[in-house]
């Protein structure tokens, strides 16, 4: 290729046209009252147009709508010897293409004097994408900040709800164990053992709720839909919540609907889950000698709603948008009321999953929470089914005694159970062992009664225990598994086997007294 000659007038045009139809950047010039002159390629390819389209227009053109006005202003006010607003600064700009695709773009503007005539040369590139990755970042960021501080929230909030609890446990506890008296002080017992419990059992409902809660948030929590009669859902729920009523001394009514047989597309386990949460806050937060009133209603769009009435104090308007943030007591945090602030929120992802609604309403008066579940689709010509006989029970002699295993590594949990078992069958042996392997073997030698199986064991699990306990025996004595684990893949694995049931830690006393009624008081067979 031949040099070009610099000195040369023609060549300097030359090299002008070459940088203006090959340069990156897009670049234009316009006149004092913005109406465009000349316009590069580069600029052309950004905004969409041809040179035939552009020429002559006014640079508002290529502006969104909004900015037109202020620009035309801006040369003015500089022609009118103003400030400078545009001129001489680079700045990031907003542009508009042919197809009213709107873009983010450093503009630089100069003042070009050519003779007596005035033009404006503006030189632009388009930061469309990286400003949207800066924004991205930008964006990102604030939701790593916001949810820090969640995490924050939660620790903090969890660590004060866990410790209310642990508090009264472990003082009630040391309270037992420094006494000096030589006889046991009841009182003392009595007091420490029903505390005890009580809290026991709220740190138990907060952990489950916040399980449910992580559960659902991330995706992973199923629920079964059939057809659940209303009024009776409600009267369960009453029924579950009537200590509460009657400790906190609050008339819980149900106002069922004239047809009785109202029934809503649900998850019956959920929906129980979801009126106890709502039940038991219009409880705990009504007013002294108060009522719970519980009416449901069909209404047009094929849904049933469910109205829990309180007697309280009502919620102000301020904090109604707090309601359903996990954790947010609205002030309460510190009163004698036991809570989590979880119960709201969980109640509302559940109705939500359940493709229902919730709200409320408030005054001074009390509160109104409802919630909305849709109807079901019975089918009225649908037969019900038949009553079947149920198979007669005959018991044969009384068996007090027996020789009950329980595979366990924990020495507490071991404690625990033996004393179960002795308090409800002194007579009864019983034996532990710290592994499934050592387990098999007892069992191998011995003739249990009763084996009482953790599924989490060091070496094989319960679960793989069992199964060759199914493979190498063939009069096995009755298993019954005890697990932390109450996932939904944990679950499947030990409905897999031929556990005879199937108990969840905590162990709960009742639950155990029945298994040793079922397996070593009576013999019982199907006839």
């Amino acid at each position: 290729m031949d040099s070009i000659d610099l000195s040369n007038p023609q060549s300097d045009s030359l090299l002008f046209q070459s940088i203006w139809n090959t340069v990156v950047d897009g670049m234009l010039v316009i006149n004092p009252v913005g109406i465009i002159q000349m316009v590069n390629p580069a600029a052309l390819e950004i905004f969409g147009y041809t040179e035939e389209e552009i020429i002559g227009e006014n640079v508002i053109k290529i502006m969104p709508s909004r900015y037109g006005k202020e620009h035309d202003q801006y040369l003015k006010n500089y022609m009118d010897g103003g400030p400078k607003k545009i001129i001489g600064i680079g700045r990031i700009v907003e542009g508009k293409t042919k197809s009213n695709k709107e873009l983010s773009m450093y503009l630089a503007v100069s003042k070009l004097q050519v003779g007596k005539d005035i033009f404006f040369v503006g030189i632009l590139r388009d930061l469309t994408e990286k400003v949207r990755a800066e924004n991205d970042i930008l964006a990102a960021k604030e939701e790593a900040e916001h949810a820090n501080q969640a995490k924050s929230h939660f620790l903090s909030s969890m660590s004060h709800e866990l410790r209310t609890p642990l508090n009264t446990i472990l003082g009630f506890s040391q309270l037992l164990q420094i006494s000096e008296e030589k006889e046991i002080n009841f009182d003392l017992y009595q007091e420490a053992a029903t505390h005890i419990l009580k809290s026991g059992e709220h740190l138990l409902s907060l952990i489950d709720d916040v399980l449910d809660l992580s559960k659902i948030e991330a995706g992973v929590i199923a629920v079964s839909l059939e057809d659940i009669n209303l009024n009776e859902i409600i009267r369960e729920s009453i029924d579950l919540t009537k200590f509460l009523a009657t400790e906190n001394n609050i008339e819980v009514t149900f106002h069922p609907d004239t047809n009785d047989n109202l029934y809503v597309y649900a998850d019956h386990v959920r929906v129980r889950q979801s009126l106890i949460n709502l039940i038991s806050n219009a409880i705990k937060y009504n007013r002294e000698n108060g009522t719970v009133s519980i009416t449901c209603e069909a209404q047009k769009d094929k849904f049933i709603r469910i109205n829990i009435e309180d007697t309280g104090y009502g919620i102000p308007l301020n904090l109604q948008s707090k309601l359903f943030i996990p954790f947010d007591r609205l002030g309460l945090e510190n009163s004698h009321i036991q809570g989590s602030g979880v119960g709201l929120a969980l109640t509302k992802k559940i109705v939500t999953m359940l493709k229902g609604d919730i709200g409320l309403t408030s005054s001074t008066d009390g509160s109104t929470f409802w919630i909305t579940l849709p109807t079901a689709n019975l089918d009225k010509n649908k037969q019900a089914p038949e009553n079947l006989p149920k198979p007669k029970t005959t018991f044969g002699a009384k068996k007090d005694s027996g020789l009950v295993l329980y595979i366990e590594d924990n020495p507490s949990n071991i404690t625990l159970l033996k004393r179960i078992v002795k308090e409800t069958y002194p007579n009864a042996t019983f034996k532990s062992c710290r592994s499934a392997e050592a387990g098999l073997s007892f069992i191998e030698k011995n003739k249990c009664d009763l084996v009482f199986m953790d599924i989490n064991l060091p070496g094989i699990s319960g679960v793989e225990a069992m199964l060759k306990l199914e493979n190498e025996y063939q009069n096995l004595p009755p298993v019954i598994a005890i697990t932390a684990d109450i996932s939904d893949a944990s679950s499947k694995d030990i409905k897999m086997r031929k556990f005879d049931a199937v108990l969840s830690k905590p162990i709960n006393i009742f639950e155990i007294q029945s298994v040793l009624e079922q397996y070593l008081k009576l013999h019982h067979s199907i006839v």
